[in-house]
């Protein structure tokens, strides 16, 4: 995917636009690869600045914004920066509990709620796993962060959240491009990827994954990924 997060691209790199160039290689139907050029993302997991300070020029800001992700199935996940140098490897917040309990796990999700959370699913998911307190005034997860693309992945990978939630409208099938990528870039960091049922990501049908899938969890895997289906489940079972 040449732009993965167009909106964000249109968005603009100084109010905070995230956006990607998403490659992956799969070989029979198993993503392989990863590769996530993120040109705005902040270079640190703890610089939340994705919005551009007044100050912040492209000749000043090469060393602390953009990133490139690579994961190599069986190799791990690594970033880098975007001349390629400076690679570190990442890995998923730890879900022993050790670093974080579940009542305090960071959201990541899409800035467009008609595709990130077209039924208020996400809202409702923190809510059961945060209690009160998970919807501030404006009506957004609280312990959350918005931005586009695929860059979200990433996020999850170097342990800046430990929940992604993609849960678009009734009857929308995913685009394989979408998440391919992502896919190895957080599984390879040690996280978790499945189908709001649990079920793997079918990459062996083409362009577009199965119509069965009626939204995507991605977290830092083990515990926290089986409450965040957990969840998932109550509150379908609630509405």
């Amino acid at each position: 995917d040449p732009i993965d997060g167009t909106k964000g691209f249109l968005r603009g790199k100084r109010d905070g636009g995230q956006y990607c160039v998403a490659l992956a290689l799969i070989e029979d139907g198993i993503p392989m690869v990863g590769v996530l050029g993120c040109p705005n993302l902040p270079a640190s997991r703890d610089d939340k600045r994705y919005e551009w300070g007044d100050d912040e020029t492209d000749q000043n800001n090469k060393g602390s914004r953009g990133c490139i992700f690579v994961a190599i199935k069986g190799g791990g996940c690594y970033q880098l920066d975007m001349e390629g140098r400076a690679c570190q490897r990442v890995k998923v917040t730890p879900n022993d509990g050790s670093a974080m309990d579940i009542a305090s796990a960071r959201f990541c999700v899409g800035v467009e709620k008609g595709i990130a959370d077209a039924l208020g699913q996400a809202n409702s998911i923190a809510e059961i796993l945060h209690g009160p307190g998970a919807i501030d005034d404006d009506g957004d997860i609280a312990r959350s962060c918005r931005m586009d693309s695929q860059c979200k992945y990433a996020i999850l990978a170097r342990g800046g959240a430990e929940i992604y939630l993609r849960l678009p409208k009734p009857g929308y099938q995913e685009w394989a491009w979408d998440h391919a990528a992502g896919s190895v870039v957080i599984t390879e960091a040690g996280g978790e990827i499945t189908d709001v049922d649990g079920g793997a990501l079918d990459f062996s049908l083409g362009a577009k994954l199965s119509k069965s899938v009626r939204g995507i969890v991605g977290t830092n895997g083990g515990p926290f990924h089986s409450a965040v289906l957990d969840a998932y489940r109550q509150q379908e079972e609630s509405r």
